[in-house]
């Protein structure tokens, strides 16, 4: 039982507490509805991923956290981001005990995001990424992936 805590523990440092932002469905208009959500889905087609729009699709997002605590630590923007990217994809705690598992938020993203780039607009700061998500269609992102369909010879 002491193994499986301190284990526990370790998985727990290694991640940096942060959310996603809220984005509208189109970032040019001024007045939209009421609806928000946490992300958008590219439609652009990236060949350089293998499986891209079949197995795997991007997702355009923007984390907040505070990048310049972590870098200061000692942490490069590489590694804030694989934290970030393991805070979300553990699943929120049960409110029913263990009779259910949970699964997390905003799906599963894959470890490593796609690029990134550190930003920061009305003094926050947060990490603007592609990442990459097995889900095609995901309601807390707008839009839904592009399907690539293999031409048959």
């Amino acid at each position: 039982m002491e193994v499986a805590q301190t284990f526990l523990k370790g998985l727990e440092s290694k991640m940096i507490e942060c959310s996603l932002l809220e984005m509208k469905k189109y970032s040019f208009f001024v007045e939209q509805g009421p609806k928000v959500k946490y992300g958008r889905y590219l439609s652009s087609f990236f060949h350089n991923i293998p499986g891209f729009g079949k197995k795997v699709w991007i997702v355009g997002a923007n984390i907040l956290v505070d990048y310049d605590e972590h870098i200061a630590n000692g942490k490069t923007p590489e590694e804030v981001i694989e934290e970030c990217i393991k805070y979300l994809n553990t699943p929120p705690k049960s409110k029913y005990g263990k009779r259910r598992k949970r699964k997390p938020l905003f799906g599963k993203f894959e470890e490593k995001p796609h690029k990134f780039y550190l930003k920061e607009k009305d003094n926050k700061k947060y990490i603007q990424a592609l990442l990459l998500v097995p889900e095609r269609k995901r309601r807390c992102f707008w839009g839904e992936g592009p399907q690539m369909h293999m031409r048959r010879k």
